[in-house]
């Protein structure tokens, strides 16, 4: 195996290299020094597992859109607030992004929503490379997948981490390990043998707080090389896993990451954020990259070692990071040893972005959700 380490901050910082980025972000809250705090007190979480460990009231985030050109930030509007929004894709025309346990579609002149059951803490959608008319979804809250069709807002494909060996969560006051089901018969084997568990069949009502989950697939993406897979970021088991969509078999791709985000495609390689680091990583286990952020500036006092690279993306040969500590976008070419730190407001806890730009129409509709 080929591991190589680089450190970001031994490039040249440069502002000319990379011209102008259009954005659309979606910003968790505009509260990150809370967030900071809470992920700072879970260190002391007796499962060892980062995360809340209880539900709390949802914050008040929203969906922007803006330029980044020149070492700025040009055009920022901030164009809805909403209660925690996470996921953002674009794709001819289209926008998509999800609010807790909704997923909401732009289209041409109208805003589609998309509801399930088995919805939660929603953290990625990403519309199929190939069927204008699908799009996965990763609910967090439950460790699972959907993929559903936008027309008739049905599931086409499902996928539950407790059916296919991830079914442990962990007490995050006690640090016990028991089981997730939402199988009555297994929880009544469970029982027989004497085994912690927790049943799930009605989902309605119900949160798993994020240290008490099993996998937590915080991000989903299509396989862009190979349509029989779907990656998936497992934040708890700090891997990116290849699910196979007729097997449900899952396959590590690459592993030794820290609380990581944005398992997607790049290029003819994978690419995810290994958070907890402050690590961009390309490539697989047999060779990676490891693109690190640490020793960059501008980390304020008080957080020590804690690195937060929130999530990363790519862009033609450039990777553009968000960096939740520093507040800034790290605009990095990987090639000619560049990089740029382009700071936004330092209230903003952004979740994730794409590349792309909002006619003004899209922007009305936003506007007036």
């Amino acid at each position: 195996m080929s591991t190589e380490v680089i450190d970001i901050s031994s490039f040249e910082q440069d502002s000319s290299f990379y011209g102008n980025i259009p954005l659309i972000l979606t910003i968790k809250n505009f509260d990150l020094a809370a967030i900071r705090k809470r992920y700072l007190n879970s260190k002391n979480n007796a499962s060892g597992r980062a995360g809340s460990v209880e539900r709390r009231e949802a914050g008040d985030g929203g969906v922007a859109c803006l330029m980044i050109a020149d070492g700025t930030i040009q055009n920022c509007e901030v164009l809805v607030r909403l209660k925690e929004p996470r996921g953002v894709d674009a794709k001819d025309g289209m926008l998509a992004f999800s609010s807790e346990a909704t997923v909401y579609i732009l289209k041409e002149g109208m805003v589609e929503t998309i509801e399930d059951d088995w919805f939660s803490y929603i953290h990625t959608v990403n519309f199929s490379p190939w069927d204008e008319d699908k799009i996965l979804v990763s609910s967090s809250g439950f460790d699972c997948i959907f993929e559903f069709d936008m027309k008739s807002k049905t599931r086409s494909f499902e996928w539950f981490s407790w059916e296919h060996g991830f079914s442990e969560g962990l007490d995050s006051k006690t640090g016990q390990p028991f089981q997730l089901t939402r199988s009555k018969e297994d929880a009544d084997r469970y029982e027989r043998e004497g085994v912690a568990h927790v049943l799930i069949e009605n989902p309605v009502g119900v949160s798993l707080p994020t240290a008490n989950r099993a996998a937590f697939i915080n991000s989903v993406f299509y396989d862009e090389n190979d349509a029989s897979k779907i990656l998936a970021t497992f934040f708890h088991e700090g891997k990116v896993y290849s699910i196979d969509r007729s097997t449900g078999r899952a396959t590590e791709r690459i592993g030794k990451l820290s609380k990581p985000h944005g398992g997607r495609n790049y290029k003819d390689k994978f690419l995810v954020t290994s958070t907890g680091s402050g690590e961009v990583v390309i490539g697989q286990n047999s060779a990676v990259k490891r693109f690190n952020l640490a020793n960059l500036a501008g980390k304020p006092e008080g957080l020590g070692d804690m690195e937060w690279v929130q999530n990363t993306v790519g862009i033609d040969d450039l990777l553009v990071a968000i960096d939740s500590n520093r507040t800034a976008f790290v605009v990095i070419d990987p090639v000619r040893k560049l990089y740029d730190m382009v700071a936004y407001d330092d209230s903003w806890a952004v979740q994730d972005a794409v590349v792309g730009t909002l006619n003004e129409e899209k922007k009305e509709l936003l506007r007036n959700l």
